[in-house]
């Protein structure tokens, strides 16, 4: 039984999505768009809005209503098809999200971990057609499993001007496809239900190993997975033609894409964080099919992760998947015995065949149009991350603010100090606690936010740490305010998204949803969104506008990781200003009872240490004794001292008066202010909580 149909994942239970009243949508639209635009501008859009109000909106509203009356969620046909069908956009670089995993707790072959993989999410899937998988749900409240019926056998097809989705049934769908090399394979594996669990991963560790050890590399001109990567209506033509080729490309391709899922045997090693970033948002192209519910990625060096299609499934939702694959990995990753040496797995009969496709000469020519649009796409992208471990929840929650709300300040600090204005910023609020819901948009910006960052860059002398800082509560007060009204229903995006929607095919378009200032408010140079699990070591995806960026970032107890994708914008320098932003607003949090003479003497203080600390590093330094051996300190109290002691060796007395000096500063959070800029002038980082000198 699939899921769509068990009653146990019924969601006549849950309430309706609401459709928000006309008056409420306005006055919020008016307040979030207000500071985004110069006075003259907005105003002639509200002009617009007013007209609007008073002749066509009544009519749609009501229209709106009576679709909610007569659908389950009247929303959710009409915002799939707007965000994701109708989008011509790649999927590889603008649609699709991943996930990186944390490392495994031991070193586990590329064959014996993709096993495991496998054999996870097949049992994850008979739990879920089963109807005995654990509803979802947010402090005791039931969130919506509408999503799950697309989480496994669904492929996207490209259209000629409207994709769709397909999801194949059990009996059609019990294989896995595999890539590796450039190629595709069936991995057809018997049901593993009931089964030996240990003798299951055996037999298809077997199999992917001799998929490894026998497949030569495939040029990359014939590669048809780089195909999915292209923008959708280059994919609808070359699939069109790929079809044509012969009767045998039709049915790979229908064995590929009715497959459960897709694990992909990546050649690569990643090593950085970047780099496995990198890898897991797009790779070289070749040994993926952006067009499945999910890709399972598996790398030679042993790190893993996972590529998800976002038409019809959020990552909220493929995150119950990952925990319980995670979760396998590490319980499984020491238990199973090699399947090289176990005879038992030889008689198995999960069997795997590759997947083979005829080419012509306008194949051919599709393929490179495709591998050259990924390369151009590749180099004209920037991915940084921001791995940010000087504080985290824990410190944020002490200074008593929504650590959600304070990175999403932080972000719009950081934009300010770079580009000079706070721009139209999107955040995904979760509407899962309704029939079929999605998602709204969370708009972060407000007047207090924008009030906030000209107060800390253009003119920080005017005002106080004070009134800085309670600038900062109320904007993120207002943040944390906001999704909340987005998670009731109450968001303002999606209901005038209905409004326009409603509109009939005859009825001309309402000057509003033409205005620059209303389509501008809604062009999402700040995409962003926050997934935090313990799980993850990556999370991403790509800017949704071409001149802005995508940023997805986790809070943890102890750090914040942030990763920035756009078309060479500046996204590690970004990353700078936005670590600069989250050590200033501590600071400014931690500090605000201060007056400005106050900082400046710790300034001074700390200023007058690092000049002490350049100018004993500098000098020359004296022979050091074995018995004055740094490393042999013992772990107590006064080993960080003995440790800071011996590593300015010159003159021991100078070590022992620097070391004092340091102690006797007024203030760590001075310290940590400074820390990450040590490169710089002392006074420039904390310009704007220092007393003016003109």
């Amino acid at each position: 039984m699939s899921p769509s149909s068990h009653p146990n994942y019924s969601t006549s239970s849950l309430p309706r999505l609401p459709v928000p009243e006309l008056e409420d949508t306005v006055s919020r639209f008016k307040a979030a768009a207000r500071p985004l635009f110069e006075k003259d501008d907005f105003e002639k859009c509200m002009e617009k809005l007013e007209r609007f109000m008073a002749s066509e909106a009544p009519v749609l509203q009501a229209r709106l209503k009576e679709r909610a009356d007569a659908h389950e969620n009247w929303l959710e046909e009409w915002w799939n098809e707007y965000a994701y069908f109708l989008n011509r956009s790649s999927l590889c670089f603008n649609v699709n999200y991943f996930f990186g995993f944390r490392n495994t707790p031991q070193p586990l072959s590329q064959a014996r971990l993709a096993a495991i993989l496998i054999d996870g999410a097949l049992r994850f899937r008979d739990t879920l057609e089963s109807g005995e998988l654990e509803h979802d749900n947010i402090r005791g409240k039931a969130m919506c499993m509408h999503q799950y019926q697309y989480m496994f056998a669904t492929c996207r097809h490209p259209g000629e001007a409207r994709d769709q989705t397909e999801v194949y049934p059990r009996e059609q769908s019990g294989h896995v496809a595999i890539a590796h090399k450039g190629r595709f394979f069936a991995l057809r594996v018997p049901g593993v239900a009931g089964t030996d669990r240990l003798a299951a991963i055996q037999q298809i560790e077997r199999q992917l190993q001799a998929i490894i050890d026998s497949t030569e590399q495939l040029e990359r001109a014939k590669s048809i997975g780089i195909l999915t990567a292209s923008l959708r209506d280059d994919w609808y033509a070359a699939r069109e033609c790929l079809l044509q080729v012969s009767p045998g490309n039709a049915e790979s391709l229908r064995a590929l894409e009715s497959s459960a899922f897709l694990v992909s045997l990546e050649s690569a090693s990643p090593s950085t964080h970047q780099e496995f970033s990198l890898a897991c948002h797009c790779s070289n192209g070749v040994d993926r099919y952006f067009d499945k519910n999910f890709q399972l990625l598996v790398f030679a060096n042993g790190r893993y992760g996972f590529n998800g299609e976002h038409s019809l499934t959020d990552a909220t939702t493929d995150m119950r998947l990952c925990n319980a694959l995670v979760k396998d990995v590490e319980a499984l990753c020491g238990e199973v015995p090699s399947a090289l040496s176990a005879g038992a797995a030889a008689s198995g009969s999960c069997t795997a065949s590759e997947l083979k496709f005829d080419y012509s000469a306008e194949l051919l020519g599709h393929i490179q149009r495709a591998v050259d649009y990924f390369d151009a796409t590749v180099r004209g992208h920037e991915l940084a991350t921001l791995e940010f471990d000087s504080f985290g929840k824990e410190q944020i929650k002490k200074m008593k603010v929504s650590p959600d709300a304070f990175v999403q300040m932080a972000m719009q600090l950081a934009y300010y100090r770079k580009f000079g204005h706070v721009p139209a910023t999107y955040e995904s609020a979760s509407t899962k606690s309704y029939a079929r819901g999605r998602t709204e948009t969370s708009r972060s910006v407000s007047e207090h936010s924008v009030q906030w960052c000209r107060m800390m860059v253009d003119h920080p002398e005017t005002t106080s740490l004070h009134a800085k800082s309670e600038l900062l509560k109320q904007a993120i007060i207002n943040q944390s305010q906001f999704t909340a009204q987005c998670a009731k229903g109450a968001g303002i995006d999606r209901h005038l998204l209905g409004l326009e929607y409603a509109l009939l095919s005859h009825e001309p378009k309402p000057e509003i949803f033409s205005d620059p200032v209303f389509l501008a408010s809604r062009h999402w140079k700040l995409s962003t969104s926050q997934i935090s699990d313990p799980i993850l070591g990556a999370y991403g995806w790509g800017e949704v506008v071409d001149d802005g960026f995508g940023i997805a970032y986790r809070i943890e107890n102890n750090s914040l990781h942030f990763n920035v994708v756009s078309q060479r914008l500046g996204s590690k320098r970004l990353c700078r200003y936005l670590s600069d932003a989250l050590m200033d607003m501590r600071f400014l949090l931690t500090n605000a009872h201060k007056q400005p003479h106050e900082i400046m003497a710790e300034v001074d203080a700390v200023a007058n240490v690092l000049n002490s600390i350049k100018l004993l590093s500098s000098a020359p330094k004296s022979p050091s004794s074995p018995d004055s051996d740094a490393g042999s300190v013992t772990n107590d109290d006064s080993a960080d001292s003995a440790r800071f002691r011996g590593s300015f060796s010159p003159d021991p007395a100078a070590s022992s008066s620097l070391v004092d000096e340091l102690e006797r500063l007024p203030s760590s959070e001075m310290i940590c202010a400074l820390e990450t800029r040590l490169s710089r002038f002392v006074k420039e980082s904390l310009y704007w909580a220092l007393p003016s000198t003109s």
